[in-house]
């Protein structure tokens, strides 16, 4: 029998995250649209989650642990070569979440020669623990943070404890080093006074220094499609509104 896990809240033995010893990679491309400070960067996804957010855009496929090709040197590999050729700067761990594989990932990172600069982004649904395994691995953190409330995360993505848990891992990464840090927020239609100010509200106290990504480009997807509120696009002067709050903290907005 396995033991809980020691690096997600769940300390699950079962893992609800559906990880096993071979991380899975169901999708690699060169993205252009990420973040400036990064873009072109070449996305690696990776199936299976921790988290159960309704609105997920890769849904079954992303939330699935067995979708996709086994994450194996020689693929890995080859995938990296073909990213550097499209003029790729760097490599993005995605998933699904890529936490739920970090020794997967980390095993192979060792063995891979000439490694570009890395990228994770991650749900920071995590102990403080899991993140002290990437600091000799990863050049930048993007955080999604995606609730600003217990209530919300609750309904959206079935944890009770997302708001403690994912500030603990961002106070974690930005002591370490406030400058590697984004965090990425997506705007929600009917969201904005709940989820969006809350968490401008919880950066500018405790972590100003480090980037503020706001997206602005939510489509419904999942089972976000049948539920009255989410399956809506926001409204757009939300996006207008929302930067200039941001502007007005004095926050870096990328």
């Amino acid at each position: 029998m396995r033991s809980p896990c020691p690096l997600c809240p769940r300390h699950c033995a079962e893992r609800f995250c559906g990880a096993g010893d071979v991380a899975k990679c169901f999708r690699h491309r060169v993205e252009y649209g990420e973040e400036t400070c990064i873009a072109p960067s070449h996305l690696f996804y990776l199936s299976g989650c921790n988290l159960r957010c309704r609105f997920c855009i890769g849904g079954e496929q992303a939330i699935s642990s067995t979708s996709g090709h086994p994450l194996t040197p020689s693929f890995f590999a080859e995938a990296v070569a073909w990213g550097r050729a499209q003029g790729a700067r760097n490599i993005q761990w995605v998933g699904g979440e890529p936490g739920i594989h970090i020794v997967a990932i980390r095993e192979l990172m060792e063995q891979t020669a000439d490694l570009p600069p890395v990228v994770w982004k991650s749900n920071f649904y995590f102990t403080p623990q899991m993140f002290e395994l990437l600091w000799e691995h990863v050049d930048t953190f993007i955080a999604d943070f995606k609730f600003g409330n217990p209530e919300c995360a609750k309904s959206l993505c079935g944890v009770s404890d997302y708001i403690e848990t994912v500030t603990a891992a961002l106070l974690t990464v930005h002591r370490r080093n406030p400058n590697s840090l984004i965090v990425r927020h997506l705007l929600l239609p009917g969201h904005f006074d709940c989820c969006f100010l809350p968490i401008l509200d919880w950066f500018a106290c405790h972590i100003p220094e480090a980037l503020f990504s706001l997206r602005d480009g939510y489509l419904p997807a999942w089972q976000a499609k049948n539920d009255p509120l989410l399956s809506v696009v926001p409204d757009p002067r939300d996006a207008v509104k929302a930067r200039k709050l941001i502007r007005q903290r004095g926050i870096r907005l990328t």
